[in-house]
């Protein structure tokens, strides 16, 4: 009798080893997806990879075209939440980061909380269009949301896939997502001072006609660059196609051009802080650049200080 009651209490033991290491396996595999999933879900996304995951809890999907675009149709799910509200004029400046008390409303708005991912889809028909997308990133990770995507090529391509369209307004409710100011990706005419004579690689997104002083932009009267900076026009971030260039091709343009040095001080900017955004999402979020800054106002903000000087003499740095 007591052999059998030993057996059975050996064998009641052995049941639990197993279903511990089958625990222990489960959770594993879990990580495994879990991990794979992190890594596809990059800065960008492909219709494709939309259409495959669009059900996945804790994805939002932010339409920032105009509102009456989006009533016309758009992704099935998302929020509609325009352009504009992620930006502001202020002081004569076109494209500004909006209050933070209005700021924190837009974000509470989209029902976030701490492990939402966000896509932004905008359109891709236009180089303003592309750069949209782009600000609206750079101000979603101001507020601190760290899980940011965009996906390429826009609703523009997404059309062109035949996927799904929806007319239905969604309205999410309230999330737990507490907004706070990173700092790190902003950079005032104060930091420009003091950069200027540092190691930064302050880089230029203009065309480069407006670079050299060749053209002027209709918002700035005057010509020229600030002195040390280097020209990346922002068109070259981005494919004929509306979509961006291959990680490759961006790393080669951003190596001949800036260097290799992920480390280093990048201060990106152009006439007023938008365009600049290409670049910053290409070399932060793409690239893995770990200290881009984006000065906002850029140059409508530094030509309004008639002591501010000016260059025409193009620079070339790595």
């Amino acid at each position: 009798m007591r052999m059998r009651f030993a057996e059975q209490n050996k064998e009641v033991a052995m049941k639990r080893y197993i279903a511990f290491l089958m625990v222990l396996v489960c959770m594993g595999i879990a990580h495994a997806i879990a991990c794979e999933a992190g890594e596809r879900i990059g800065p960008l996304v492909s219709t494709t990879w939309l259409r495959e995951n669009i059900e996945t809890p804790g994805l939002t999907i932010v339409d920032i075209r105009k509102v009456e675009e989006y009533k016309e149709g758009h992704i099935p799910g998302a929020l509609s939440l325009t352009y504009t509200a992620w930006r502001t004029i202020e002081k004569n400046l076109d494209c500004q980061l909006p209050f933070w008390d209005d700021l924190e409303d837009t974000v509470c708005s989209l029902g976030l909380n701490d492990g939402s991912h966000v896509i932004i889809a905008g359109k891709s028909s236009a180089d303003e269009d592309l750069v949209n997308t782009t600000r609206v990133t750079w101000t979603l990770k101001y507020t601190g949301v760290k899980n940011i995507s965009i996906l390429d090529g826009g609703y523009d391509k997404w059309l062109t896939g035949n996927n799904p369209v929806s007319i239905q307004t969604k309205r999410p409710q309230r999330g737990s997502f507490k907004c706070r100011p990173d700092n790190s990706i902003l950079a005032t005419r104060k930091d420009m001072n003091c950069s200027c004579t540092g190691t930064a690689a302050i880089v230029d997104t203009r065309p480069s006609a407006q670079y050299t002083g060749d053209a002027i932009c209709k918002t700035l009267k005057k010509k020229g660059h600030i002195p040390g900076a280097l020209n990346l026009p922002y068109s070259l971030a981005f494919t004929k196609q509306g979509g961006f260039e291959k990680q490759e091709r961006l790393q080669d343009i951003v190596s001949r051009s800036i260097g290799n040095d992920k480390d280093r001080e990048i201060i990106i900017l152009c006439a007023d802080g938008r365009y600049a955004s290409s670049w910053w999402f290409v070399l932060s979020e793409v690239l893995a650049y770990k200290n881009v800054r984006i000065y906002d106002g850029s140059m409508e903000d530094w030509c309004c200080d008639e002591t501010s000087p000016l260059a025409t003499e193009p620079v070339h740095q790595k």
